[in-house]
């Protein structure tokens, strides 16, 4: 626990640094004010005190910093990346499946989950890994085969809706799971519960063996699409996004690189997101990334 503390401090140092700045300046600016009404005699600490004035400096210093790393931490949970007008930019630490799957009715919300092109809905260790945020979500919506028949009916469904065409694949494309590939950056519209929508955003093709891939420009490109479609059909719901592309996906982005990837995309898609955007990093990761130098 000590351990884990030390480095969730160590990522966050250059932010905490910048806390302390603000609070010290604040502080002996005051302390300096105050001395031009009153001597340190008031305070019970002689002129020619040297000893005590360092004293004094040094327990100031150190509630300064105490303060700035207090404020730094609760911060660091949390930071506004842009506010202004309808458009408010939100990078969070916490759990996206809680918030894809309230137990309660909540405000509506979009939550967006990465698929591949084929919409694949089969958890397996040959083609949705059950760890990665598509399997999980597969794992809490279609958890029965009656559940995943109706999901891959809805996929379908949304899909045709919105005017995706595919194309048929073979065996020596693809060799599990479904036939039907769509383009990168399709989306398919699916109704959760207590409030929240889902758009399974197309953002991988597999290969032969179901590997996924993605390369850096189809990732720009398909997440672009994603917030052109937001703009036509969310009416101004609150999104919920997480940094997509890494891991699996093979897109050769770090954790940091996919997240300031997504929070630069959303900054400059401002325009199509007149909306509260909020980018939700795994807290499992608290100790990898830190948020407050974005």
């Amino acid at each position: 626990m000590i351990r884990g503390m030390l480095t969730i401090i160590k990522i966050n140092l250059k932010y905490i640094l910048s806390k302390f700045t603000i609070i010290a300046s604040s502080v002996f600016g005051l302390a300096s004010i105050v001395q031009l009404f009153f001597d340190w005699n008031t305070i019970g600490i002689e002129d020619d005190d040297v000893k005590c004035k360092i004293k004094a400096f040094t327990v100031l210093l150190f509630i300064c910093f105490l303060t700035a790393l207090v404020w730094g931490l609760h911060s660091s949970k949390e930071v506004t990346i842009l506010s202004e007008d309808d458009v408010e930019i939100i990078v969070r630490c916490d759990d996206l499946m809680k918030i894809a799957f309230p137990k309660k009715p909540q405000t509506e919300r979009i939550v967006v989950i990465a698929v591949n092109c084929c919409y694949d809905t089969v958890v397996n260790d040959d083609i949705i890994h059950e760890g990665s945020v598509h399997g999980q979500f597969l794992k809490r919506f279609a958890y029965s085969d009656e559940k995943r028949q109706a999901l891959d009916a809805e996929i379908e469904s949304s899909l045709k809706a919105f005017g995706y065409e595919y194309e048929d694949i073979s065996l020596n494309e693809k060799r599990e799971g479904k036939r039907k590939r769509y383009p990168m950056g399709s989306v398919s519209r699916i109704k959760g519960e207590n409030g929240v929508t889902f758009f399974l955003l197309a953002l991988t093709e597999f290969d032969v063996d179901c590997v996924a891939h993605c390369d850096k420009h189809q990732y720009f490109d398909c997440i672009l699409k994603l917030f052109e479609y937001y703009d036509k059909h969310g009416q101004g719901r609150e999104l919920y996004l997480y940094p997509m592309g890494t891991a699996m996906s093979r897109t050769g982005l770090s954790k940091k690189e996919a997240l300031e990837s997504i929070v630069l995309l959303t900054q400059i898609s401002k325009n199509y997101l007149k909306c509260k955007t909020t980018i939700i990093v795994d807290k499992k990761c608290k100790n990898e990334i830190s948020i407050t130098d974005l």
